[in-house]
């Protein structure tokens, strides 16, 4: 296995599994969470609603608590009753009635006595028919509790007015006593404002009468919504036959809990590709690192069996000089000539190592000038003629406008050479060579063309970088230190140029090397 597969398996195993196992494990519980929040949305309205229904019922039992000390006092009770109905306009009339009777016989407070004759009967009627709810009254007062009741059925006969009663007892009398109310009027003038307090722009608080589902108020003005729609719903205790309806100020629960549980959701996404990424970023930054120590490795045999191959040559022939092994002259030109080329062999792996040492360490400072690229490309051509001829190369320079461009003259000398010398270290049968020209609007591009073995597709991306090698197929067992090509795309890159490359296995490669034209 080898060295980045490592990481990679150590990466995910430490990383990036347990953040996938939690993403899973989290999103498989937001629908849990949706349930909850839901819930406790529920609860929180429910716990509104109540409140209102508290605060209704606290009003009305105050108004009994009132009642039940204005009537103690016997002297000032007629005129305290009178006074209570004129200031409290959603009381239509009081009535009381002996609790110890077979038939309850209301008897009538009210401030228009054309009521008396007018609910008289019905009030009558009601209460008889209730007779149980008027016993459990007088259960519950006997025991210290009072309780105000509204009699169900009383919107039946006195619709749209609602019955309340409650047990009495003053001066050792049991009396049942009660209010006939206008509902509308109650919520409007006493309830209404505690809506409006609790809504506070956050809820929207409304009252509908059940019989014909009509909104009677709403703490939004000119609000359109349907029964239907409301998130929650309760019977008034006062009043059974209307509702208090709540819903959230724009979105509705659901809506709400869901926008949370997608927000949830992108959040567990967007975290799992940021870390995917993180680690995807990780990886490559670690596999670089690795190929680069490998690289190097390979770099310092590559340059250790380069340099020690000229070494024992030049060692090797003037040992033999020296001891005289040779007597011919043509023996001794010959070994001459063997050791000044490995000489000049090793000289250029030296020079090699120093320009892309000076590169890396950014010493190397270029002395940019006009350069006519075809009179270099000639000058280097006819100095390298012998080499190339002696080599079996053939070469074609095409014709093209003289170019000049903006480039340090040695630099490009070096790049050109580069090429020329992988050209005929990579060209095994077909020994040719094609230079050729182009221009566009402000740079020019000389293309060295090879018809040697070629480059593979997956290693072109990767030849320019330092210490790179091809590591399998022909162009592994040629000599090299990898320095080559990427010292070639440093001193490219610094003259504000571009190199890249096109090549097919078996047919050659072409190096196009861009460089800034002169104005």
């Amino acid at each position: 296995m080898t060295p980045t597969r490592k990481i990679a398996i150590i990466l995910g195993l430490i990383f990036l599994i347990p953040a996938l196992f939690f993403s899973v494990y989290e999103i498989s519980g937001l629908s849990r969470d949706e349930k909850m929040i839901e819930s406790i949305y529920q609860k929180q309205l429910e716990a509104i609603l109540f409140s209102v229904n508290q605060y209704s019922d606290d009003a009305a039992n105050g108004w009994m608590a009132k009642l039940e000390a204005k009537r103690a006092n016997v002297s000032t009770s007629k005129a305290a009753l009178q006074e209570f109905l004129m200031l409290n306009t959603t009381t239509v009339l009081f009535f009381t009635a002996d609790s110890s009777a077979g038939k309850l016989q209301p008897r009538i407070f009210s401030l228009d006595s054309t009521l008396n004759v007018k609910y008289g009967p019905l009030l009558k009627d009601v209460i008889n028919r209730n007779t149980k709810t008027v016993r459990q009254l007088s259960k519950y007062k006997r025991s210290g509790f009072q309780k105000l009741e509204a009699l169900n059925d009383s919107l039946k006969q006195l619709s749209p007015l609602q019955v309340v009663v409650w047990e009495s007892q003053v001066q050792g009398t049991s009396t049942l006593c009660g209010l006939l109310l206008d509902p509308e009027l109650y919520i409007e003038n006493i309830v209404g404002p505690r809506l409006q307090s609790i809504a506070q722009e956050q809820f929207i608080l409304s009252v509908w009468n059940t019989q014909n589902n009509a909104q009677l108020y709403s703490t939004l003005t000119l609000d359109s919504a349907r029964f239907e729609q409301q998130a929650l719903t309760k019977s008034f205790w006062i009043f059974p036959s209307y509702k208090l309806g709540i819903r959230t100020n724009g979105a509705s629960v659901e809506s709400l809990v869901r926008e949370r549980t997608n927000t949830n959701l992108l959040l567990l996404i967007g975290l799992d590709v940021v870390l995917m990424a993180a680690l995807l970023l990780a990886f490559r930054s670690v596999k670089k690192e690795v190929q680069l120590a490998q690289n190097k490795a390979d770099f310092v045999s590559n340059v250790s069996h380069e340099i020690r191959t000229p070494l024992a040559l030049i060692s090797m022939f003037a040992e033999t000089l020296e001891l005289g092994r040779t007597k011919s002259e043509e023996k001794k030109q010959e070994y001459y000539a063997i050791i000044s080329k490995e000489t000049q062999r090793l000289s250029g792996i030296v020079n090699k190592i120093l320009n892309f040492s000076q590169m890396e360490a950014g010493k190397k400072i270029l002395h940019v000038e006009p350069v006519s690229l075809h009179t270099l490309l000639s000058d280097i051509l006819h100095t390298y003629d012998f080499h190339l001829k002696n080599k079996g190369f053939s070469y074609r320079v095409d014709e093209a406008d003289s170019i000049t461009v903006l480039a340090d003259k040695a630099a490009l000398t070096e790049i050109i050479i580069n090429l020329i010398d992988n050209a005929i270290k990579y060209s095994t049968l077909e020994k040719r060579l094609i230079f050729s020209f182009s221009t566009t609007a402000d740079m020019a591009t000389l293309a060295v063309r090879d018809f040697g073995i070629g480059i593979h597709a997956t290693d072109q991306k990767h030849i320019f970088d330092k210490f790179y090698r091809v590591s399998t197929g022909n162009l592994a067992k040629g000599p090299g230190t990898g320095l080559g090509l990427s010292l070639v795309k440093q001193l490219v890159e610094q003259q504000r140029g571009t190199i890249s490359v096109s090549s097919d296995l078996g047919k050659g490669s072409t190096f196009f090397v861009t460089l800034p034209l002169s104005k």
